[in-house]
């Protein structure tokens, strides 16, 4: 009987939890727009994802990646997490070799362990007059990949870079409001 007790009593308080409102956040959505004036196939064009590798891709199976800022633990610096949010935390983040970072989609990004002589940042970005950078000095290169799409990453100028790539500005643009339901 007493077991009985307790069950009932467990089962009224699972009830009253589930029935609590759930704390509802407004999010700032962004994109990311590249700006390279000197290249139009590249100029005004959004960042998009394809296999965990944020670039500028053709085709029918990719769209503009979104995502909302959060602070980070580092002054001044931002980390940026794709929307909409999902049981998975996933974040933009800056993986390589150390001088040449490649931006992509990390998940689970505290818990990343780069491998020996791989960076792995996620949570210094900076964003100042609409455009987005790393808090290391350096700057945004697009390099081509397969067909008409462009791989982006960040160098220091420390890493060798071959002549086919070229200087971009990663733009920060509005997208809208999104809702996260969380804490």
């Amino acid at each position: 009987m007493k077991w009985t007790v307790n069950i009932l009593s467990f089962g009224l308080l699972a009830a009253f939890v589930s029935a609590a409102p759930v704390t509802e956040r407004q999010l700032d959505i962004y994109q990311l727009q590249i700006s390279c004036p000197a290249n139009k196939n590249v100029d005004g064009r959004f960042l998009s994802l394809k296999n965990n590798t944020l670039g500028v891709f053709d085709g029918d199976d990719v769209s503009p990646v979104r995502v909302y800022p959060v602070e980070s633990d580092k002054e001044g610096c931002n980390e940026l997490h794709t929307y909409p949010v999902g049981i998975v935390d996933h974040s933009l983040g800056l993986v390589g070799p150390p001088g040449l970072l490649t931006l992509v989609d990390m998940t689970n990004p505290r818990t990343v362990q780069p491998g020996e002589g791989t960076v792995a940042e996620w949570d210094t970005f900076r964003i100042s007059d609409g455009k987005l950078s790393n808090d290391v000095d350096g700057q945004w290169l697009a390099f081509p990949n397969q067909g008409n799409s462009w791989m982006l990453k960040w160098s220091d100028g420390s890493a060798m870079i071959t002549a086919d790539s070229m200087i971009v500005d990663v733009m920060y643009k509005s997208a809208g409001e999104g809702r996260y339901n969380g804490d």
